[in-house]
């Protein structure tokens, strides 16, 4: 599947995890970078859901369709599809919109 990102912040963080351990504990990174691999290996986007790692939440506060990966107990990598509704499962490109504290109304995010 193809990655893209954001914005040009949000690509330089993650296509050099170096610089992402000086924003975010080595723990979060390591299993941010697991999740990346993993969408970059999934052929389209319902296989990556079918398979449930990180445990995938569709979030519903927000016009667009976004979706979130466990990273910590409070923390979320924050995906968006590039699909129409209709087409989510068959998506072969999301882009990485960052890693926040997804609770309620508040959204804290570490990498915007």
């Amino acid at each position: 599947m193809k990655i893209s990102y954001a914005n040009n912040k949000v690509e330089k963080i993650f296509t050099d995890y170096r610089k992402m351990q000086r924003t975010l504990p080595a723990d979060w990174v390591k299993a941010i970078k697991k999740h990346i691999d993993r969408l970059s290996a999934a052929e389209c986007f319902g296989d990556f859901l079918t398979l449930g790692l990180g445990k995938p939440e569709k979030l519903t506060d927000h016009e667009r369709i976004r979706y979130s990966l466990h990273i910590a107990p409070n923390i979320r990598l924050i995906l968006e599809p590039k699909a129409v509704q209709d087409s989510i499962l068959l998506s072969t490109e999301i882009e990485v919109e960052g890693v926040c504290d997804y609770h309620g109304s508040n959204e804290n995010w570490y990498i915007p």
